[in-house]
Parts: structure tokens; sequence; C-alpha cells
């Protein structure tokens, strides 16, 4: 038992052959993964400065009807159901897109009054106030759902 242990008589090991290659590989990869997130960040970045300064640059809308205006005149029935149909067409491509949580009640609230509108306008399609209102509320709904768009764009080039 009280034999002594003759460790010159060990075999001699050390790490597997392929063990510093290995772990140079993963070295290797790891830094390219980073370069790939920080050229990633970058381009995020320019993304949003760009689109920033094209949204700074971008005339101010026309007025719609109701806003004020250069001219006098009232609409005529006719320009306002134009006006409609032409806010109402743009609001079809947005209904397309998803909508932030964020946006979702009031867009919602929106929708509910424009339903509610339509129903007073099939009782009396000529009221021409009534369709003053509805084209005020589609340039409302637009501006939001494009608002929402711009915030999950932004949000989507930020990641």
């Amino acid at each position: 038992m009280d034999d002594a242990i003759d460790f010159t008589r060990l075999e001699r090991s050390g790490p597997p052959g392929d063990l510093w290659p290995a772990i140079a590989g993963e070295l290797d990869r790891r830094r390219r993964h980073r370069l790939v997130r920080r050229v990633s960040a970058l381009a995020a970045m320019v993304t949003v400065v760009v689109l920033a300064s094209v949204f700074v640059q971008m005339p101010a809308p026309t007025p719609a009807p109701g806003e004020a205006s250069s001219s006098p005149e009232p609409w005529t029935l006719a320009e306002l159901r134009a006006a409609s149909s032409r806010l109402e067409s743009r609001l079809a491509d947005h209904r397309q897109r998803p909508v932030g949580g964020l946006e979702l009640e009031s867009l919602l609230w929106l929708e509910a009054e424009l339903a509610w509108l339509d129903e007073q306008l099939a009782d009396s399609p000529a009221d021409r106030d009534l369709w003053r209102q509805r084209v005020e509320l589609l340039a409302e709904l637009n501006r939001r759902y494009a608002d929402g768009d711009w915030r999950r764009e932004m949000l989507l080039a930020s990641v």
C-alpha cells in the first residue's frame, strides 16, 4: 500500500491535434459574425437617417376640405365625393398592411365612426356637411395609418 506512483512511466498526453485549429476557426467565425452585426447596425442607422431626411424634405400636404384653404369658395358635392373616393382608395392600400398595437385602438374608433358616418350618408346622400366630415375622417385615417406604418418601418430598420 505504500507503493509510490512512478509518474515517469505514465504516457504523456496533451490536447487533441485538432483542438487549436478548431478554436481558431471558432474565433474567426465569431469575428465574422460580429462584423456582420456591425455592418447591419450601420446600414440600419444610415436607413434611419435617409428616411428622416426624406420626411423632413417632404412637401406639406394639400389641405382637405374643411381645413383652411386659399380658395374662398366652399367645396361642391362633386368635389367632396371625388376627394372621398381618392382618400378611400388610398385607405384601402393602408388597410392591407399590418398595424401596430399602439395605433390599433384609435384606428378602430375612427373606423367605427366612419361606418356610422356611412350609415348617415346612406340616409341623406346629398348632405354636403356629412361628405365634408367623411373626407376629413378619411384624411385622418390615412394619416394615422401612414404614421403607424412609418413608425413600424423605423423600428424594423433599427433592429
